[in-house]
């Protein structure tokens, strides 16, 4: 019968011998085992983590892009928005969101709009939801049809939103939209029930 710690040095070789599988993936060029090195390594050797994430991005992973264009906003912004465009270009929808932030809260509704609509085609409720209040105050109408959208993939702030713009016509559909985001956990529904 085996010790009580036996199975964790077993799950320690199984972890080390699989890290070193990664390892030698990478350092062959396989760029989604940079990227899961990277994320292995991040907790002890966020250095190491770092070179295998831009490695991974170089070798032209779009999450690794993603994720290196997000270490770099600090530092350098302009590194770090050319690999979200980069991301982006390679239909990543995080990246086109955060983008489209970054443009929406520069001004550039335009540019904004594009970006969210590219990740709404990706499916992305949080595209559909930026939508929403990108139109919201401009068309109505759109607005509406975006948290609809949301609202059908379970949004709970697209509930709110959509309830806050139904209550003046249709107060019993915007109750309805506040409690079933309340029951998801939106605050503001909470509050206003």
């Amino acid at each position: 019968m085996a010790k009580p710690g036996s199975k964790l040095n077993l799950r320690q070789a199984g972890r080390r011998a699989m890290h070193r599988r990664y390892e030698a993936a990478a350092e062959a060029g396989d760029a989604e085992a940079m990227l899961l090195l990277a994320t292995f390594r991040a907790p002890e050797d966020p250095e190491a983590s770092r070179v295998w994430f831009r490695r991974a991005a170089e070798a032209g992973n779009a999450h690794a892009m993603y994720i290196v264009g997000l270490l770099l906003e600090r530092t350098d912004p302009d590194g770090s928005r050319m690999w979200l465009e980069r991301a982006a270009k390679a239909h990543h929808v995080d990246a086109m969101i955060k983008l489209g932030v970054q443009a929406h809260e520069a001004g550039d509704l335009t540019q904004a709009r594009q970006l969210y609509e590219q990740a709404a085609k990706g499916d992305s409720v949080v595209a559909m939801f930026n939508l929403g209040l990108l139109h919201e105050t401009t068309d109505p109408t759109v607005a509406r049809d975006w948290y609809e959208k949301a609202v059908a993939k379970g949004d709970a702030d697209a509930m709110f939103n959509l309830g806050r713009m139904l209550e003046p016509d249709d107060p019993d559909a915007a109750r309805t939209l506040w409690e079933r985001a309340a029951a998801a956990g939106q605050v503001e529904a909470q509050e206003r029930l």
